[in-house]
């Protein structure tokens, strides 16, 4: 059986409604994931990588990669997990806290590795526009290139309905 290509939908940091639905649709069967990619100015210098060494070096790319994938609905615990490939270097929950973006109450810390990104949980009952809105204003402050506001989803939705 072929794999089924990702949903994609464009929208503006400004309304954050169009991604929150098709968020909101993905939690109510638990299912899925859905990757959010930054556009860049077309006139912007990105910071490209060291090309054979950069396997050596601890940094990720300049253009961060946010991930959000929704609680389980087979465990009345279960928590949201939210992620941020970027460059910015180690320690980013200090550099977001240093922003005014620290984890939230409830929020917990899965994994903060220069290379590998950050990784957040928070419970399943997070408001969904407030857990996307963290993630799209995290991804800014630890992009190491200008981010013009305006996203990329890419829903792979596993939901039933949707096949």
């Amino acid at each position: 059986m072929a794999k089924r290509p990702p949903d994609e939908l464009v929208f503006d940091e400004d309304d954050l409604a169009p991604a929150v639905d098709r968020m909101a649709a993905m939690a109510e069967h638990g299912s899925g994931w859905v990757n959010f990619l930054p556009e860049v100015p077309e006139d912007a210098e990105v910071p490209r990588g060291g090309g054979l060494f950069t396997i050596f070096t601890a940094r990720g790319p300049a253009v961060p990669l946010a991930t959000w994938t929704p609680a389980s609905r087979a465990k009345p615990d279960a928590r949201m997990e939210m992620g941020i490939e970027h460059g910015s270097g180690p320690q980013a929950l200090a550099r977001l806290a240093e922003h005014q973006l620290a984890l939230p109450p409830g929020w917990r810390k899965r994994s903060d590795h220069p290379k590998r990104g950050l990784v957040v949980d928070a419970p399943g009952t997070t408001d969904l526009d407030d857990a996307l809105w963290w993630l799209l204003a995290a991804s800014h402050v630890l992009a190491r290139a200008p981010l013009t506001g305006e996203w990329l989803a890419q829903l792979h939705d596993r939901s039933p309905a949707s096949s």
